[in-house]
């Protein structure tokens, strides 16, 4: 499912600049794949992971672990369709839900411009996060159980880091407190869970 091992949860906020993360090609069609977070269960193996999918294409396929759940949602671009029989849209804030060992995305009108899409892969029974949007302005606390912000405009800075638009906060798994954040007009996606 994936090509680059997971790194740790970390013990203080980091910052995660998504253009700048490695990145691997699709199985088939025109994009790439960018892994942002994720976590690894005690055995070894990986729980979860979120990813970036860029795709320029007009198909594209996506390899992914044969029993996961995914989460799948539209963070910028050209909209997106989802499957092949028949294909279901991505629509604004809309998270599909999918199973299986492929994801095939495709581009009804081709444009110049990258389609984002988020791909949050749930590959083990324990693993029970989600994907949720919310917009954030002010200064205010997140729930115990998000573990990253993707920020999709404005901005959103915590622990003395800032997030702006194609960043990601990867938070602590330490549920000892809730994170207070400051945000300016700020529309995110959040790994709750």
């Amino acid at each position: 499912m994936r090509s680059l091992p997971l790194a740790p949860a970390p013990a203080a906020s980091r910052l995660s600049h998504l253009r700048h993360l490695p990145r691997r090609s699709l199985v088939a069609g025109g994009g790439q794949v960018r892994e942002i977070c994720g976590s690894e269960g005690t055995d070894g193996r990986g729980a979860w992971v979120l990813q970036l999918v860029e795709f320029r294409g007009p198909v594209g396929t996506m390899s992914l672990g044969p029993h996961a759940v995914h989460m799948i949602a539209g963070i910028g671009g050209p909209q997106v369709e989802i499957g092949s029989a028949p294909p279901v849209g991505l629509r604004k804030e809309r998270v599909l839900h999918r199973t299986g060992a492929h994801l095939e995305f495709r581009r009804p009108t081709l444009r110049a411009e990258l389609s984002r899409i988020l791909v949050l892969s749930r590959v083990r029974a324990a693993a029970t996060p989600i994907l949720a949007f919310a917009d954030l302005d002010g200064r205010g606390s997140l729930p115990e159980d998000v573990q990253a912000v993707v920020v999709r405009s404005g901005s959103v800075s915590a622990d003395g880091l800032t997030a702006h638009a194609m960043d990601a906060l990867i938070l602590p798994r330490s549920g000892a407190e809730r994170l207070t954040v400051d945000s300016v007009d700020a529309r995110v996606l959040l790994v709750v869970g």
